[in-house]
């Protein structure tokens, strides 16, 4: 059975009809719609000339300023040499003094142990505590009991001839003096009587007769 409706106009028309227009409206999907916006049409860039200014002044500086410009980069090669020939002088300096110390410390070794095995030096030994427990220190002796060294010793080191003289000094306020080899006491006694004669000699020619 169909049904007839009235459209707007005032026309009837059947109800299949209306079906049949939803049938075919529903039977392909409708496109969905981009939410982005559609893009833009790329514009071509028009290619801009820079403004190009022409310095007289700059011009006159570079045409004329090659001699400038060279005596400028020889100055500065100067400064440059100079500058690595001072580094190079201090670096030899140094060298000269840590081969001469080096030398003087072999030196002082040598001396040392020849001294050694001579035995005018010995090696100090640490004494022990005094049998009391006391640890007091009574200074040096006055006179200490010291075996007179005064010897010369040669050395020759490829084109080097060294003289090295070893002998004992003292130390005092005046400084230092060289050790001398006291007298025995006849030799004593003998010169205490030589001192004696020269007094008395000299005390008889001073008396004149009147």
């Amino acid at each position: 059975m169909q049904s007839t409706y009235e459209n707007p106009i005032g026309q009837p028309y059947h109800s299949s009809s209306r079906t049949k227009n939803l049938r075919t409206m529903f039977a392909k999907p409708r496109l969905k719609k981009s939410i982005l916006p559609p893009l833009g049409k790329k514009r071509k860039l028009k290619s801009t000339v820079e403004e190009v200014t022409f310095d007289d002044d700059a011009r006159l500086e570079f045409l004329t300023g090659f001699h400038k410009r060279k005596q400028l980069r020889v100055k500065r090669a100067q400064e440059l040499a100079a500058k690595r020939a001072h580094q190079e002088k201090l670096d030899m300096r140094k060298q000269i003094r840590s081969e001469r110390r080096r030398e003087v410390e072999q030196h002082v070794e040598t001396v040392n142990r020849m001294l050694r095995e001579s035995g005018a030096v010995t090696d100090p030994v640490e004494d022990g505590l005094d049998e009391d427990g006391g640890d007091e220190w009574d200074g040096f002796p006055d006179k200490p009991n010291l075996d007179i060294v005064d010897h010369e010793e040669e050395y020759i080191d490829e084109d080097r001839f060294t003289t090295v003289t070893v002998e004992t000094v003292t130390i005092s306020r005046d400084g230092l003096d060289k050790a001398q080899v006291s007298l025995e006491n006849g030799d004593e006694e003998e010169e205490k009587e030589k001192r004696e004669w020269t007094a008395a000699e000299e005390a008889e020619k001073e008396e004149v007769p009147i």
